[in-house]
């Protein structure tokens, strides 16, 4: 695995909308990407997906969307 400092703005964050667009830094060790099944928010023509990594802080395991992380840089 891999570890990156994540530059993050979900659209929903702890179960409630990020109404405010606030951006949450997060250090992860990286385990793999996803696909999503199905977005309203992505084109027809576009595959949105993210990755799965486990929070080094807590250790809670946490999905990032590529369209929601504002940098990612190799720790």
């Amino acid at each position: 695995m891999r570890n990156f400092l994540i530059e993050y703005r979900p659209a929903v964050h702890e179960g409630r909308e990020n109404l405010k667009g606030l951006v949450f830094n997060y250090t992860v060790e990286v385990e793999e990407q996803f696909a999503n099944r199905q977005n309203p928010s992505c084109k027809a023509d576009t595959v949105c997906a993210g990755i799965t990594a486990r929070c080094t802080e807590t250790g809670e395991w946490k999905r990032f969307r590529w369209d929601c992380i504002l940098s990612m840089v190799a720790n």
